[in-house]
């Protein structure tokens, strides 16, 4: 049996190009994974093998790794290979085991992508999965959007065997030999698309022609998502948050349309499904600052003639950690120290950069979110609560809690992104001062 596909027209380029590419191949070390890696091996492409072991199976998933690392070697392929806890991550999230896995995986696979490590990500995805999906989205209520199911490129993933049915790509494995693994679990129907797959075979002894009748399906799905998308304007994204014109939400299909596409700005791609959408758009007749709470930690507000689509912090409140020169992620903001002479001629601005005269931060002085009983020094004398503060410099309630500030006590000394104290301000007598500027 030949290759069934022919990777330059997949990825749009020239056999000479697609040879120069490096394309990261998903292996499991069940049949599909393998056979796709024989068939990019075969085709002479420029390969690494990606191995993501979730903690779900014990010593079994272990020994799956095994067999992979063991098959690259013998394949002349390199492998990067990664360890999770998805019971844990489920656990800890909320999640499905299945979802907490997949999220798992797919921030490995962007994390590679992202450092360049490779150009594209080849997914064994093939077209009785695409039934399974298809069928796992209209249970849950889906719309066009879903029935559309997986491409055979998105971004940089692409699935060179979407096309390619689960007995062809068995036939292909019986005619080169290829050892594979089972996963036990594939056939624990407790979980639904076990489940699904069941009840898709039975099906095929009645309709052996189904996967193709679903294949038709989404690809008619995918050319009314294509009409709607060329109508659907795009959605603002600013400070880690989208918004939307309540204006642009009008017709109900671009509605739909622009509420994914706001939840996908945030990462957020998965299980954004039919339910939501009223619920979304009843914030169209709700009063300022009304807000609804999504999955994913997704929480939208209504911002006067926009809809704000923000992501649910876990902050602690009660963290704070000694303030000093660093780079404080969990904060999102970034400290230097740096001369007087150094500093710029004009230092207002927008907030994103502030100054501090470093002889005025007491020691002790820390960095945290905000307490209640906070306060901060007016320029113009006096004190004011920091919630007073946050109102007058029109911060939204919904941003508050995730303010970085510079405190001592429950004096703010700083709030990044916003204003500093007049009791910290820069004097022509300021000899050294602490930069603080927002990294998110």
């Amino acid at each position: 049996m030949d290759i069934p596909f022919y990777l330059p027209a997949l990825l749009g380029t020239g056999e000479e190009e697609a040879k120069k590419l490096k394309i990261g191949v998903a292996v499991s070390g069940g049949r599909d994974s393998v056979a796709l890696l024989h068939m990019l091996r075969e085709g002479g492409y420029s390969l690494v093998g990606i191995n993501v072991e979730h903690g779900i199976r014990g010593e079994e998933s272990l020994s799956d790794s095994k067999f992979v690392e063991k098959l690259c070697e013998r394949m002349g392929v390199p492998l990067m290979a990664y360890s999770v806890d998805a019971p844990a991550y489920a656990k800890e999230m909320g999640y499905t085991l299945e979802q907490a896995a997949r999220a798992l995986r797919y921030d490995i696979f962007d994390r590679i992508l992202e450092e360049g490590k490779c150009d594209f990500i080849a997914l064994a995805h093939h077209l009785d999965d695409q039934a399974e999906t298809i069928l796992m989205r209209i249970l849950r209520g889906t719309g066009i959007r879903g029935l559309a199911g997986m491409r055979a490129v998105s971004g940089k993933y692409i699935r060179p065997l979407i096309g390619m049915s689960r007995e062809e790509i068995d036939r292909y494995v019986r005619e080169h030999g290829l050892e594979y693994v089972d996963d036990s679990t594939n056939g624990d129907e407790q979980y639904t698309r076990n489940f699904l797959r069941g009840e898709i075979a039975r099906l095929k002894t009645r309709f052996p022609a189904l996967c193709q009748a679903f294949e038709r399906l989404s690809a008619s799905a995918r050319e009314a998502e294509e009409f709607i998308d060329a109508y659907v304007p795009e959605v603002t994204f600013k400070d880690g948050e989208a918004y939307i014109k309540t204006s642009d939400l009008a017709n109900t299909a671009i509605a739909k349309r622009l509420i994914f596409k706001a939840c996908a700005a945030l990462g957020v791609r998965q299980d954004i499904e039919e339910r939501h959408y009223p619920i979304i758009l009843s914030l169209l007749d709700a009063e300022n600052g009304k807000r609804v709470e999504l999955t994913h930690c997704v929480n939208v507000y209504k911002q006067e003639d926009t809809l704000a689509f923000a992501l649910r912090q876990d902050g602690n409140d009660n963290e704070e950690i000694t303030f000093g020169v660093g780079r404080f992620e969990r904060f999102g903001i970034a400290v230097e120290r740096v001369d007087a002479h150094s500093l710029p001629p004009v230092l207002k601005g927008d907030g994103s950069t502030l100054y501090l005269d470093a002889d005025k931060v007491p020691c002790g002085a820390v960095i945290r979110h905000r307490r209640e009983g906070d306060v901060i020094a007016k320029f113009g004398g006096g004190s004011k609560s920091l919630g007073d503060f946050f109102t007058d410099k029109k911060i939204p309630a919904r941003k508050r809690d995730d303010v970085a500030i510079i405190a001592f006590g429950n004096r703010a000394l700083a709030v990044a992104g916003v204003d500093i104290s007049a009791e910290c301000k820069i004097t022509e007598a300021t000899l050294c001062a602490y930069r603080i500027t927002k990294i998110r």
